[in-house]
């Protein structure tokens, strides 16, 4: 599939700033295939948009990275403070977003998505009925919504699609470009990274 020329204006940020609690420790930089998780990601999104940007919380321990790497400017924790991050970081008018554990995004799946971004604020997935905030595009107008709900305590990226408007795009469109799903395959568990590991050795 060819990629929209549009998007090649547009930027992708990846968040890699979660605590991964279930993982027992952070996740960006576990080994798959021949890189890590976030460098497997970051790989899938740059031939696609102008740039990507990394939102972390711990900038020392992502030195070294050949892309611009951003740190969360608020106290609180959670991926609605990055996507906050980088929506300001970015001058684009639409981000992608993925999470930094997304090592088989798919480019005809992100391309499918872009071509709904006119007259919406949110291009999301939905996966067997559930949402996929981390693997969306939002507009440069999600920004204000965002702080506005931060401000307020709110972290729940959900709260953030209640406010927008949103074009989702069903599992049957997405199943005819990712057969399994393996757009949205991340990792939150050991058992769910050592799944990943084989994918990665399957198919190199």
């Amino acid at each position: 599939m060819t990629m929209p020329l549009a998007l090649q204006n547009l930027d992708a940020l990846v968040l890699a700033g979660g605590e991964s609690s279930r993982m027992g420790g952070p996740k960006a930089l576990l080994p798959v295939g021949n890189t890590t998780l976030l460098g497997a990601t970051i790989d899938r999104l740059r031939p696609l948009f102008r740039q990507v940007l990394v939102v972390t919380r711990d900038r020392d321990a992502l030195m070294g990275l050949d892309v611009e790497v951003l740190t969360d400017d608020r106290p609180e924790r959670g991926p609605l403070v990055g996507l906050a991050r980088g929506l300001a970081a970015s001058n684009a008018p639409w981000c992608f977003v993925a999470g930094c554990d997304m090592p088989f995004l798919n480019p005809a799946v992100i391309g499918l998505m872009a071509q709904y971004l006119e007259g919406y604020e949110v291009v999301v997935p939905s996966v067997n009925g559930r949402l996929q905030p981390l693997h969306a595009f939002y507009s440069h107008e999600c920004l204000p919504l965002a702080r506005d709900l931060l401000d307020g305590g709110g972290k729940s990226m959900h709260a953030l699609l209640d406010r927008c408007h949103v074009r989702t795009i069903g599992s049957e469109a997405l199943m005819a470009l990712d057969p399994e799903l393996l757009s949205f395959r991340d990792v939150d568990t050991q058992e769910a990274y050592r799944v990943v590991k084989n994918l990665a050795e399957r198919a190199r």
